[in-house]
């Protein structure tokens, strides 16, 4: 599942997803927590992958709420930045792991090796 208040890198996200394969697929997408606590329910992911900066309420705030719904869910934050600050805020708020948007062509593999396989 895809979170990230801009429809242009869900875009970008999507096409890369299903440019690797179908290993990998993307379930569902959400342009804001709330539309993504609507949305979990419904899908069940294995993954999502969360933007850090949102309007509202930002990945940091939305990954206690969506984990106190889906326990096991591992959810990659995607960020302009990712240093030991980020890193230190996602680690606290249960985030699996981080990637900078430079990184997103790393998504595929990395949702794979998260969802066990």
């Amino acid at each position: 599942m895809i979170v990230d208040d801009s429809a242009d890198v869900r875009y970008l996200i999507r096409v890369i997803v299903q440019d690797a394969g179908d290993e990998v697929v993307v379930v569902g997408e959400a342009d804001g927590a709330a539309s993504a606590l609507d949305a979990i329910d419904g899908i069940d992911p294995d993954v999502v992958v969360l933007d850090a900066r949102m309007p509202v309420v930002d990945g940091f705030e939305a990954a206690p709420m969506l984990l106190a719904r889906r326990p096991g869910l591992k959810i990659v934050l995607c960020s302009a930045l990712v240093d030991d600050v980020v890193r230190a805020r996602a680690e606290r708020a249960g985030i699996t792991t981080c990637l900078t948007k430079d990184e997103l062509d790393a998504i595929p593999g990395l949702a794979r090796e998260l969802a066990g396989g």
